[in-house]
């Protein structure tokens, strides 16, 4: 029979209150609760605090140890049946968890949830995802890291020090309008820092850390907004890869690797280090490096054009660098008309939406985004997702950016050709009076 017990060591000065949890022969175990008393004014017989006067934190006292008891029997009930293993670990542990503090004076990564964050990426590097058999990225790494430091400002701000118990709605509300109005950052923003907060503390909650309910609740979710994300169409693309640049070599050799990554669906990581040995049997053939997933593409005419007149793949270049002169490029090529869109202000360092023109919204992202875009509707979405590596139907339509017009048009051009194929004439409808 499983028993907990309360007692203290000592006759004279303020002594700490220990508590004896025994299962039969199976176990006995003993762990400080660090709650302390003066031993003329404990009950030995009554298990709690003496009822003084002159004490005014005996019912404090006395009500935890209450709780503490319930709370360690409730534990061991759940850990008991999952078969964990229950030592004076454990113990010291529970008691350390009910009082939301460290077991040791070390180990604030146990109670507090910035530090446990600051742990998570020590440890990130040499994490290796489930089923893809790779590391954690470097890009992944940099949005915990941004994370963390918005976090730290929070912190600051209301001078405090959040632990896990602290994660719950209210919370929430409080972090999500100090990013939006005081940071005024946008909502689309503010989703990324709450979707990686998500991720951080549930890998806490698996550790047994007490990650408060509300992480899981409906309320305490990611905000998302639609992106107004621009993309090229084929007779777009045509004209870059036509285009005239006058024998300004940073600009054709952007513009060979543009239309490479507008014609593969590729990510930049990916398309800026093809070589000659990813071309096999007249197909690009390559690892992505975010996902670990091997691609197989057919050679694009474009594609074929580029590495006959180069001899092989273009000049590769920094993301950096692509970036700048793509945005160059697509001046140069008239791509000036205006189009409502998102950027960096680079004073504020602040997104910003408003139309632009086109040019300035050009980036890397703008080739995987076409690429899926332009095929849409065309190939069954099985077959351009086996091309653009999408492991998931709803991550690859985030990618469809055609307008509500333009697939009121391909239903359009579908009745019109099936009117075609059945010779059905367009009758005239008459009034009957």
């Amino acid at each position: 029979m499983a028993t907990i017990n309360y007692l203290i060591k000592g006759e004279k000065n303020a002594t700490n209150i220990l508590l004896r949890f025994k299962n039969g022969r199976k176990f006995d175990l003993t762990a400080t609760t660090d709650l302390k008393v003066e031993p003329k004014r404990w009950s030995a017989a009554k298990q709690k605090v003496k009822l003084t006067a002159a004490d005014t934190t005996k019912d404090e006292v006395n009500n935890k140890l209450i709780e503490l008891e319930k709370f360690i029997f409730d534990e061991f009930n759940s850990d008991n049946s999952k078969g964990e293993f229950i030592d004076k670990h454990w113990l010291r542990k529970k008691i350390a968890n009910f009082f939301n503090r460290p077991i040791d004076e070390t180990a604030v990564d146990q109670v507090f949830f910035v530090p446990y964050i600051e742990s998570f990426i020590k440890n990130a590097p040499t994490r290796i995802i489930r089923g893809k058999n790779k590391v954690i990225a470097k890009g992944t790494i940099t949005k915990y890291t941004t994370t963390q430091h918005k976090l730290e400002e929070y912190e600051k701000r209301f001078k405090t020090k959040l632990k896990f118990t602290d994660l719950d709605l209210i919370f929430y509300d409080k972090f999500v309008n100090f990013l939006s109005q005081e940071q005024t950052i946008n909502l689309g923003t503010i989703g990324n820092y709450i979707g990686t907060l998500k991720t951080i503390a549930r890998d806490a909650k698996l550790k047994g850390l007490p990650v408060h309910p509300h992480i899981e609740h409906p309320n305490f979710f990611v905000p998302k907004i639609t992106a107004e994300s621009t993309y090229f169409k084929d007779e777009e693309i045509n004209t870059i890869f036509n285009h005239d640049f006058k024998g300004v070599e940073r600009l054709e050799n952007t513009r060979d690797l543009f239309i490479i990554g507008l014609r593969t669906g590729l990510r930049i990581s990916d398309f800026l280090r093809l070589k000659d040995t990813n071309i096999k049997n007249g197909y690009i053939e390559i690892e992505t490096q975010k996902t670990g997933q091997t691609v197989t593409i057919p050679l694009h005419s474009q594609v074929k054009a580029i590495l006959q007149k180069r001899g092989g793949f273009p000049r590769s270049i920094s993301d950096q660098k692509f970036n700048v002169h793509v945005k160059e490029l697509c001046l140069v090529a008239k791509f000036t008309e205006p189009i409502y869109g998102s950027k960096i202000n680079k004073d504020t360092k602040r997104k910003e939406e408003k139309e632009y023109p086109k040019w300035e919204l050009v980036t890397s992202h703008i080739c995987r985004r076409s690429f899926a875009t332009n095929l849409y509707g065309k190939l069954d979405n099985l077959t351009i997702m086996a091309i653009t590596g999408h492991q998931t139907e709803t991550q690859f339509l985030k990618y469809i950016k055609i307008t509500n017009t333009e697939k009121a048009d391909k239903l359009k051009d579908y009745w019109n050709k099936q009117n075609e194929e059945n010779k059905i004439e367009e009758r005239k409808m008459k009034v009957v009076k």
